[in-house]
């Protein structure tokens, strides 16, 4: 799932730009060296923006009963999710499969962390959180490498 291709890769490897030039311009922003999926662009975006939307829509509905306005600022964090990722989409940097993942994981991140702060919890629980994660990933990246995957593809 995480090692999904990037399109200006995938152009070069799928063989098609051997029987027909393709005009592809590559942009400075597309010299991406991990994998694409998801899009991390519209998952930050999309965790982010995620309160900030959701307490404008709060302040709103107490100033007036129209939903519309309520909406407003939904619909100001779709656009800026849909325009991010076309823009990722523009430079080649992902297929929309991976942006459309990326908004939906950086939803439910923001939505999640919203609805769960970590505002009563104590510095120790950080540091073995963090102590947890990096030793989890250490045992992920021991196991796949004894699993005979190439990490550095």
């Amino acid at each position: 799932f995480l090692f999904g291709e990037r399109p200006y890769w995938w152009i070069h490897e799928s063989g098609l730009s051997e029987r027909e030039q393709l005009p592809l311009r590559q942009f400075p922003v597309t010299c991406e060296t991990g994998p694409g999926d998801p899009s991390g662009h519209c998952m930050i975006l999309g965790a982010a923006l995620w309160p900030i939307v959701t307490a404008l829509s709060k302040a709103a509905s107490r100033y007036t009963r129209s939903r519309l306005l309520r909406l407003v600022p939904f619909l100001l964090y779709l656009l800026l999710l849909v325009a991010m990722g076309l823009s990722r989409i523009f430079v080649l940097a992902h297929f929309p499969h991976q942006v459309i993942s990326g908004s939906l994981a950086g939803m439910a991140l923001g939505w999640g962390l919203q609805r769960w702060p970590p505002d009563f919890l104590k510095v120790r629980f950080f540091l073995l959180t963090a102590l947890g994660l990096l030793l989890s990933a250490l045992a992920l990246h021991g196991l796949a490498t004894a699993a005979g995957l190439d990490l550095d593809w």
